[in-house]
């Protein structure tokens, strides 16, 4: 999210509607958003998992304390304190980009924890979707 708040603007003055998927509550969603000035941003609530499990996307503990994760959290933690872990720890995620009649044009899965695409990828990819 601290990554994708510069870009909102960005992505809607395309026509793309940024979302947000989490395994908490939804006042850990509304505190997440507060915490991140990211007001916003809608943030979807799936206590259940059922949208992660759709999407094809892992839930792991041994992925999600990779080694390669320990220093993306570090980086993350330093640049975005988090204050304490909501929702399902060892839920992996990822990002879709799903054009309005369905069609997903951009997946990417989170292999371990802190793993993502590049935002540039994701306003690219967000262009040729629009342009598609």
């Amino acid at each position: 999210m601290a990554e994708l708040r510069p870009h909102v603007e960005e992505l809607r003055s395309i026509g793309v509607e940024p979302y947000v998927i989490g395994s908490g509550t939804p006042a850990e969603a509304r505190d997440f958003q507060r915490h991140l000035h990211a007001e916003s941003v809608p943030v979807l609530v799936d206590q259940k998992l059922a949208s992660y499990a759709a999407a094809g996307w892992k839930r792991s503990a041994t992925a999600t304390m990779h080694p390669s994760s320990w220093w993306r959290g570090l980086k993350s933690m330093i640049a975005h304190p988090q204050r304490k872990t909501a929702g399902d720890p060892w839920q992996l995620g990822g990002a879709m980009i799903v054009r309005r009649d369905g069609e997903v044009t951009f997946r990417f899965r989170s292999e371990t924890g802190g793993h993502h695409p590049a935002i540039a990828t994701l306003v690219d990819e967000a262009r040729k979707a629009v342009a598609a």
